[in-house]
């Protein structure tokens, strides 16, 4: 197994912990956990990977970080950063590099 680096721990903990905070206890579920841990993974610049598919999906290098991001259905650069600092560069239009 691939040893999980310390610095996507803390941001799943970060998560986690802000689902607790921010969520009722009714209301809370393990999926809906799971779901704020992957919106601040990928907010946070971290990518996912599903083996097995095809991940073709248009990106782009963002102007401020210099990163390849993913590509919104309205053509600009997916909002990634920390999650309370979004890079500056999100949101803006962007040329696919694939």
């Amino acid at each position: 197994m691939t040893a999980i680096p310390p610095a996507a721990i803390a941001v799943i903990a970060a998560a986690l912990d802000d689902y607790r905070l921010t969520t009722p206890d009714h209301q809370q579920t393990p999926r809906g956990a799971a779901e704020r841990a992957a919106e601040y993974l990928l907010t946070s610049g971290w990518g996912l990977y599903v083996p097995g598919t095809q991940q073709a999906r248009p990106r782009a290098t963002c102007p401020h970080c210099t990163v390849r991001h993913l590509i919104t259905t309205a053509g600009r650069i997916r909002r990634h950063g920390p999650h309370a600092h979004p890079c500056p560069g999100s949101g803006t239009p962007a040329k696919a590099t694939a």
